[in-house]
């Protein structure tokens, strides 16, 4: 994940924190330690609660003896701490970085602009409450949220401009911007899974969606942007 922007409008701040933990990636959450570990500790896929902030710099491994060259064993991250951060997750296709959302083509038109019928799975994982967007056809670029799912479709509620049509394709995700406040992460912590069920993941608000169409490569190039709904230095 990267920083998308504050909400305040302010500078990331960045700060330097002891590790209690290994790890080589930037771009992942670091939560509170718990007691009795030596620094700050990556979340998980679905946990983030006590948020300190996200990487910035790889921090190396972790160490606790004293090194042969009596060098200082302690590691460090820095991490970007503002409370307010939204940070802007790639949608990922599944558990692995980068994987291509997957496409929904319909196989039953509506005439109403009410239903994306498709030979895929809609309920198991649901994406009720989630949301569907053109890829291809007569509503490409268009977004909807899902209002209910079968096993076979998505039901809307406010009609697409056009009727879908067999053929036309579209992309989902298991986001509605301020409704939705998980968000699961990729295995490497670095991109949003975006093959989950509604409401699952991780303790971060969806503000807003970047829904690309085949012409943006939406598949791979799709993002949700969100605040951490459990930030350590919420203190109210």
């Amino acid at each position: 994940m990267e920083l998308g922007y504050t909400l305040s409008g302010s500078a990331p701040v960045m700060k330097r924190y002891q590790i209690g933990v290994t790890n080589t990636n930037s771009g992942v959450p670091y939560t509170v330690p718990a007691a009795g570990t030596a620094g700050v500790v990556i979340g998980t896929t679905t946990g983030a609660t006590d948020l300190v902030g996200v990487s910035v710099d790889p921090p190396g491994t972790y160490n606790t003896a004293q090194q042969s060259d009596f060098s200082d064993p302690a590691k460090y991250v820095r991490l970007i701490i503002n409370p307010d951060a939204v940070w802007k997750f790639l949608m990922s296709g599944g558990a692995t970085e980068n994987t291509a959302l997957a496409l929904q083509t319909v196989t039953t038109l509506s005439s109403d602009g009410l239903t994306i019928t498709t030979a895929a799975e809609w309920s198991a994982p649901t994406y009720d409450e989630g949301h569907a967007w053109g890829y291809s056809g007569a509503n490409v670029g268009i977004a909807r949220k899902v209002t209910s799912v079968s096993a076979t479709a998505g039901t809307l509620t406010v009609a697409l401009p056009n009727d879908t049509v067999v053929g036309d394709t579209f992309l989902r995700a298991p986001y509605t911007p301020m409704q939705a406040v998980t968000v699961q992460l990729t295995t490497n912590l670095t991109q949003a899974d975006a093959s989950i069920a509604v409401g699952t993941g991780a303790p971060f608000r969806v503000i807003e969606l970047l829904l690309n169409s085949l012409s943006g490569d939406g598949r791979t190039n799709s993002y949700v942007l969100a605040a951490s709904n459990s930030h350590a230095l919420n203190l109210a």
